[in-house]
């Protein structure tokens, strides 16, 4: 469980839209060499475009106070990626798509068999990498990595961001708790909280109790913190744009606690700032999310897991550079059929499969499992409101 998890595509498109600044290239410079490194095999460049892998790892080893292990938790051992990005950047077309793996996605991991992807992180950055080459086709040129620690930094040197919440608002596993409804400002230990909720509860005025919010935990924490992402961008390019200090600030706050590859350069970094620049939070178009298409099916061992949805996940996987006419690819889905009526099956198990069409809930978030128990949301107001 971790949210921060999505949190490095965040640490890299911040760092992108500080850069706007012409004084982070002095940050840049004075900072990058004692950024912490990686030996990963990763693939070598290409002038059309590259892929980043941006994992955020529920480590707690960085853990060294009382204070540290009451807000993360204490030293567990071993590490998971629970929140998955691959950022595919095209420097020349301007083009940034950024996709999401579902921590529960089974796969097929090299040196360990069928699992959830999030376990691949266990074995290293090189293991996650194999997983996605071997399962998907995709190559990956560079890695990046963050904690939780590193996230809470983050929205801390830019001071806060707006998110909406349409009911009060809590998750008893991560701490956030938001009794007043609307356009919310978070600050660094609640986005934290926010991020990593995969236990989403809203108040129900007209039921008086609390009642869950998610229907598909992963999935919706996907939702939320894509959203939050394009949140945190938005206000790190308004700011730095303003500020040089602020630019300067989040940039440093960024570097300073990556864990990023040995061949990751300077001119990488500014790749990413060229393709991050022109982001509004409020146009959807500007930077395209997508989450892996999914669908539910057997469980594995007594686990509830996701498949990758066949055929639809080849198409999204192609944009990346993957799974061209499903050479080099594993497929590990079992085999899946779309009924007339729009629902899907695994191995002939009905399932619930992920849809693109746009969300009917307040505010274009996640739907939520028990809407027509809530009540009225309350409205959305600037700076949250959504472009049309």
């Amino acid at each position: 469980m971790f949210a921060s998890r999505f949190a490095i595509a965040l640490v890299v498109a911040i760092i992108s839209m500080a850069g706007a600044i012409v004084s982070v290239n002095y940050v840049i410079d004075t900072k990058l060499d004692s950024v912490a490194r990686v030996n990963v095999a990763t693939a070598a460049g290409s002038a059309e475009g590259g892929n980043f892998l941006v994992i955020g790892s529920d480590t707690r080893a960085f853990v060294a106070t009382a204070d540290e292990k009451g807000q993360f938790g204490g030293n567990e051992g071993g590490q998971r990626s629970d929140t998955m990005m691959v950022v595919h950047v095209e420097p020349d077309a301007k083009r940034t798509l950024v996709v999401s793996f579902p921590r529960d996605l089974w796969v097929n991991i090299p040196g360990v068999g069928m699992s959830k992807i999030n376990a691949a992180f266990n074995s290293g950055p090189d293991t996650v990498i194999a997983t996605l080459k071997k399962n998907f086709g995709i190559d990956i040129n560079h890695f990046v990595e963050v904690d939780f620690k590193s996230f809470q930094g983050i929205v801390e040197a830019i001071g806060s961001v707006p998110v909406y919440l349409p009911y009060p608002a809590r998750d008893e596993k991560t701490g956030l708790y938001v009794p007043v409804p609307g356009c919310v400002s978070l600050n660094g230990k609640a986005a934290l909280a926010y991020a990593r909720s995969r236990g989403m509860q809203y108040y129900s005025l007209p039921k008086a109790r609390w009642l869950k919010a998610d229907a598909v935990p992963d999935i919706d924490r996907i939702k939320r913190q894509q959203e939050f992402l394009r949140r945190l961008v938005g206000v790190a390019v308004a700011q730095s744009l303003d500020d040089p200090i602020t630019a300067n600030d989040v940039a440093g706050e960024v570097l300073k606690n990556l864990t990023i590859d040995d061949g990751l350069s300077k001119d990488d970094i500014f790749a990413l700032i060229d393709a991050f620049r022109s982001v509004n939070p409020n146009d959807s178009s500007a930077l395209d999310f997508e989450t892996l298409p999914w669908a539910t099916g057997p469980t594995q061992h007594g686990l509830s897991v996701l498949y990758p949805k066949d055929p639809d996940w080849r198409s999204l996987v192609a944009r990346l550079g993957g799974a061209k006419g499903g050479s080099g690819t594993s497929t590990t889905s079992p085999s899946s059929t779309t009924s007339p009526g729009g629902s899907s099956s695994v191995a002939g198990v009905p399932t619930t499969t992920s849809t693109t069409r746009a969300s009917t809930a307040p505010g274009g978030g996640p739907e939520i499992s028990n809407q027509s128990q809530l009540g009225e949301p309350v409205p959305i107001e600037a700076p949250c409101t959504p472009s049309i």
